[in-house]
């Protein structure tokens, strides 16, 4: 079987979870928004999952990232980058630069690069701050 078929009909099987779920929590199913992890696939793969629908990514590597979302993202308008691993503060300018949502504000040293990062970039990611 074609992989493009195969993920087509995965991201179909997941979907469909979702909007079950969703259905039995009495939630509209468009209240949840399915992040693709992406870590360790190329940016073919990648492709076929963008030619099933799939706009929103995940990626847990900074430099990973770096070497296939930049094209992806200028060739698929709409595209939607997360950033979903750890986050070291020497990598913050290359993060804000790439990335739309940055999951793993875990610390404050993180936060504060960040945005001195987003001051100096003009660039506003979203940010979600992890709280102990």
């Amino acid at each position: 079987m074609d992989s493009q078929v195969d993920i087509a009909a995965n991201l179909a099987r997941v979907r469909d979870r979702i909007a079950a779920a969703c259905a039995a929590a009495d939630r509209p199913a468009d209240t949840v928004e399915l992040v693709a992890v992406s870590k360790t696939h190329g940016a073919a793969m990648i492709e076929r999952a963008i030619a099933a629908g799939q706009r929103v990514f995940g990626e847990n590597r900074v430099q990973e990232a770096e070497g296939k979302w930049p094209a992806l993202k200028l060739a698929h308008e709409g595209l939607v980058l997360h950033l979903i691993g750890p986050l070291q503060s020497n990598k913050a300018s290359h993060a804000v630069a790439l990335f739309d949502v940055i999951e793993t504000v875990d610390r404050p040293k993180i936060a504060r690069a960040l945005a001195r990062e987003m001051d100096k970039q003009g660039r506003r990611p979203d940010c979600l701050v992890q709280v102990n």
